[in-house]
């Protein structure tokens, strides 16, 4: 569940959304029953959770006020150094996962995200979907739809700027292709994330000093897919042996989710 929408409202809680995967990453989804949320920081654009360039030139020029009120060299470079602390503590602490947003199938989200002449799925849902079917700890946890901007010329409010799940929601004019929703949450275990193995955590583990999760790039956070996916259409390049495996693997899970052939013609 979610506490808050960003760049998003109710009335679009139906809109279609996809998410690309190679058939490793959904085999990996059945067997653990969850989704991954990777680190902001571990994702392939290095601006994400970052200060777009006006933003950080104001902020230094508040923060140079602020060192007006110390005397020490080593004082004014901690304050120096809080823009960039900001950014990385918020890019380690914060976790997302990721769908596109449109009326039908992309074509170069499945080259992007499964391949060119891959077998792959797109899991097929909706954005209210995914907030009633994914177990994520709703107090530090939105949903919304990525801003896309010119990171040289936006600006934000320096309250906004400060908060590692408002930065979470904006990236740069390159990938709007992507159009993308998106679910940010803490990287905090809580007992509906799973370990690497499968298992789910104990309360023992999630609580005090345990409960933060330095050791890995992610968290898997459980899922009821049944209710998440409308639909697993298959890659314009699978195989009908693909289709049949997807199929098998699908009915041992006891899961009634239709199959569909990709509508895209190559």
């Amino acid at each position: 569940m979610v506490n808050k929408f960003i760049n998003l409202n109710e009335t679009e809680l139906d809109l279609p959304i996809y998410r690309y995967l190679t058939i490793p990453k959904l085999f990996s989804m059945l067997s653990f029953g969850a989704l991954w949320f990777p680190k902001l920081r571990i994702l392939q654009d290095q601006f994400e959770g970052g200060l777009t360039v006006p933003t950080e030139v104001l902020m230094r020029q508040k923060n140079e006020e602020i060192k007006g009120f110390f005397n020490t060299p080593d004082a004014h470079q901690q304050i120096d150094n809080w823009p960039n602390k900001n950014v990385e503590d918020g890019r380690e602490l914060t976790l997302v996962n990721c769908w596109f947003l449109g009326p039908d199938e992309s074509l170069a989200m499945w080259d992007e995200y499964v391949g060119s002449k891959t077998e792959g799925v797109a899991v097929k849902s909706t954005i209210g979907r995914l907030i009633q079917n994914v177990a994520t700890m709703k107090e530090v946890s939105e949903i919304g739809k990525i801003k896309y901007v010119d990171f040289s010329k936006h600006e934000m409010g320096l309250y906004e700027a400060h908060q590692a799940c408002e930065r979470a929601f904006i990236k740069d004019l390159k990938y709007s292709h992507e159009r993308e929703v998106r679910i940010s949450t803490m990287s905090f275990k809580h007992p509906y994330c799973v370990d690497m193995k499968g298992r789910q955590f104990t309360p023992e583990e999630c609580s005090g000093k345990n409960m933060n999760n330095f050791d890995q790039d992610g968290l898997y956070i459980l899922i009821n897919l049944s209710g998440l996916a409308s639909s697993i259409i298959m890659s314009p390049y699978s195989s009908d042996w693909c289709k049949n495996t997807v199929s098998r693997v699908l009915e041992l899970s006891k899961l009634n989710i239709p199959i569909e052939r990709s509508k895209l013609t190559l």
